[in-house]
């Protein structure tokens, strides 16, 4: 649910609007998680799924990150994919952000499959894609994905 006002219009700027976005299972606005760019319980209600979702969310993307950074001999030839995964996890942060995470969660994996099923050279980097959109599958469902581990990567490489 979202609601607007007219925002503050400074002198010689054209009117604006503020969006208050709020959580879609409890209500409460998403003010705190909007400013610091990352889910905050305080916006959410004790024991809210859309705060728990956002919560395992952000824990793949911590995930994704410690991956991105780790030593290019473990991901192959490491920049395109430690950027990629950087990237990614960026994406995902900002679907942790939404007020309804899961709906956020299927399109993004919509998006990947997409990107995985792409033929040709076209496609950036398919078996990431595959990976990254189990891994949304499996948070919209509300597990946890499969950890990001050595052997993993190592299917990875080209």
């Amino acid at each position: 649910m979202q609601y607007s006002w007219p925002g503050p219009v400074p002198p010689g700027g054209r009117q604006g609007t503020i969006r208050l976005i709020r959580c879609a299972a409890c209500g409460r606005p998403l003010y705190h998680t909007k400013a610091r760019g990352q889910p905050r319980q305080e916006d959410h209600e004790q024991g809210c799924e859309v705060f728990i979702t956002a919560m395992r969310v952000m824990r793949y993307v911590d995930e994704l990150k410690r991956s991105a950074s780790e030593s290019a001999a473990l991901w192959g030839r490491g920049r395109r994919r430690r950027k990629y995964l950087r990237e990614n996890a960026k994406k995902l942060s900002v679907t942790a952000c939404t007020s309804d995470p899961v709906a956020a969660l299927e399109a993004l994996g919509d998006l990947y499959q997409a990107e995985y099923q792409t033929p040709g050279k076209r496609a950036k980097m398919p078996e990431m894609a595959e990976m990254l959109m189990r891994a949304c599958r499996q948070l919209a469902l509300g597990k946890d994905p499969a950890p990001i581990t050595r052997a993993n990567s190592l299917d990875l490489n080209p």
